[in-house]
């Protein structure tokens, strides 16, 4: 008999956890659709505002393309060969189109190495540098070190 005790109060209490966990989660979720029909209603108006901005630019767009009297699909024909990203969130909204051939002359243009310009000031402190090197290693004597020391601050 002790064992039919223990396991009914066993289930009782199983049960009774349960009930209180389904209770946390419905709790829980009711919570987060407050929030949501929360951030929903308070972002309504820049919501409609951005649907509205975008039907007007696609109506503007489609006016243009049949003003020009072109067909959608000779615009998007004018894309090819070209590179076309679309990003939203990850770029935020962002729209690139690049050409590949342009883009090959300006890689292209990036490997050459540019030349660099330096002040004579640099010059004559690289200059003294070496001559001073030179010196200390007793490849010139003192005369020609002199003489050289003169030359640059000439």
């Amino acid at each position: 008999m002790g064992k039919l005790e223990d396991n009914s109060l066993f289930k009782s209490i199983f049960v009774a956890f349960l009930i209180l966990f389904m209770h946390v989660i419905l709790i829980a979720g009711v919570g987060i659709l407050i929030l949501l029909f929360y951030g929903i209603i308070n972002h309504m108006v820049w919501m409609i505002t951005g649907i509205v901005l975008i039907s007007i630019w696609g109506y503007l767009f489609y006016r243009k393309v049949i003003e020009d009297g072109k067909e959608l699909r000779n615009v998007v024909g004018d894309l090819k060969g070209k590179n076309v990203e679309i990003k939203l969130l990850g770029g935020l909204a962002r729209f690139r189109m690049s050409d590949p051939a342009v883009n090959q002359q300006l890689s292209h243009l990036s490997k050459q190495r540019p030349k660099e310009l330096t002040a004579p000031e640099t010059d004559n402190v690289k200059a003294l540098n070496d001559l001073s090197r030179l010196y200390e290693k007793n490849l010139i004597t003192r005369d020609e070190y002199e003489k050289a020391k003169k030359d640059i601050f000439e």
